[in-house]
């Protein structure tokens, strides 16, 4: 028995060194889901040695009777965050699939249901793995295409297809170009759950070109900041350096990087405890996971008063922009951006309480980022549609975003639709009309 317990605490003190070194010297500090492991583990050797120099003593029977007590309760906890993990960890993203050029992509001809406190509906993605109904790669002859392009508030999260902001435009825009004798006008949905610029730079390059569209608008989320570094902390250049792709990579950090991505999808008190402890201990961590698959506080972070500098991270996510707008010059596309707010940049009563998932009470928004995008666009020589002003200037009666989830509701849609209907119609759409 002696032998068995001395390879336990050997095994065990090894597993910690291990731990230890893959943190500090490899991945440079313990992140609070780091240290929880090593807590854990260092509990479990120092019980394991304490077990091993009182196996032999009056304390032999006290010692067993501890070990089934943690094993009983350690077993219990499990079982019962696993059950309430499959029970209250419901799916928050429609069915993806790995793409190897484009991280992931929707899956095409599939129907999705989603139902959650703030909402409940289901999601048609189209032939061509586009949120809507089939369309053909052909562009129609005498058809004005447009795309939209963007993350999951673009697809629509949390209303139905007819609802999404890309469908009020279109059901919007046909009748009223086709009144002034302008061409038939085709709004098409490019928006793809958890996608950054360089993720659409690819897309558009690869996916929306052979649509032939006449006009692609981008729109710039809150989460894109943070993303687009995640993104390109995994991207393929090319000898020019242009940006080739962005794979699903495997976790990097072996059986803690499994063990952890595990315990996300399934371990729901867990994921909860450990969500809190970032929260609390302010840290900050850029990888896929991290601010694309959870709610992080460093997602929003740029958009509040007492954020960090953050040049580098608005010169990587313009370079993606530019190559947008330098690959639609190129290809005869007219590219716009749009830009918009967060319920907690509107007033404080949009997107509560959910808004403190991602930030601490009493937290005071910027103006910062809104005026950044504003001049960089300007200095890249990119045209923007601000729909901020669309958001604050709202009196209507429903609320713009959920109270939980950060989406739009329909109400949130449709001032979407108005405002950037508005813009295209003052810059550009006013000119199909008069087309011989």
């Amino acid at each position: 028995m002696d032998w068995l317990l001395l390879a336990l605490v050997v095994l065990s003190g090894l597993a910690l060194g291990g731990m230890l070194f893959q943190q500090l010297v490899v991945e440079g500090g313990l992140g609070p889901a780091a240290l929880v492991a090593v807590l854990m583990l260092g509990a479990v050797f120092l019980a394991l040695l304490a077990t091993l120099l009182l196996s032999r003593t009056r304390h032999r029977e006290l010692v067993g009777k501890f070990w089934l007590a943690a094993f009983s309760t350690a077993i219990a906890y499990v079982v019962i965050d696993v059950v309430a993990g499959q029970l209250l960890i419901k799916p928050l993203s429609p069915p993806l699939v790995p793409d190897q050029y484009r991280h992931h992509r929707l899956v095409p001809n599939s129907n999705a249901e989603f139902r959650q406190p703030d909402f409940n509906y289901v999601q048609r993605v189209n032939n061509l793995g586009l949120r809507g109904p089939d369309t053909t790669v052909e562009k129609p002859p005498g058809t004005y295409r447009i795309v939209m392009l963007g993350d999951s508030f673009t697809m629509g999260k949390g209303v139905e297809d007819d609802q999404t902001f890309t469908a009020l435009l279109g059901a919007s825009l046909a009748p009223r170009v086709a009144n002034c004798g302008g061409p038939a006008v085709e709004v098409l949905n490019g928006g793809v759950d958890s996608y950054a610029p360089i993720l659409a730079y690819i897309q558009l390059k690869r996916d929306i070109d052979p649509l032939r569209p006449d006009l692609v608008v981008l729109n710039l989320d809150v989460s894109d900041l943070v993303q687009e570094a995640a993104y390109r902390s995994q991207a393929d250049f090319g000898e020019d350096g242009d940006i080739v792709a962005v794979p699903q990579r495997a976790p990097s950090g072996g059986a803690y990087e499994r063990i952890r991505d595990w315990t996300s999808r399934n371990l729901y008190f867990t994921r909860l405890i450990l969500f809190h402890a970032n929260k609390r201990l302010q840290h900050r961590e850029l990888t896929v996971r991290d601010v694309v698959s959870d709610a992080n506080f460093e997602i929003a972070a740029h958009t509040l008063e007492d954020d960090r500098d953050r040049t580098e991270q608005w010169v990587a996510i313009f370079d993606s922009l530019r190559r947008i707008k330098a690959y639609a010059d190129a290809q005869g596309i007219k590219f716009i951006l749009s830009f918009y707010p967060w319920g907690h940049q509107v007033n404080d009563r949009e997107w509560v309480p959910g808004r403190y998932a991602y930030m601490a009470e009493g937290a005071v928004p910027s103006e910062r980022s809104r005026e950044t995008i504003r001049r960089l666009a300007e200095e890249a020589g990119i045209e923007v549609i601000d729909l901020f002003d669309d958001f604050r200037a709202y009196e209507g009666g429903e609320a713009l975003y959920f109270k939980y989830d950060n989406h739009w509701t329909t109400a949130g849609h449709r001032v979407v639709a108005r405002g950037i209907e508005a813009a295209l119609w003052r810059t550009h759409l006013d000119a199909l009309c008069n087309r011989p």
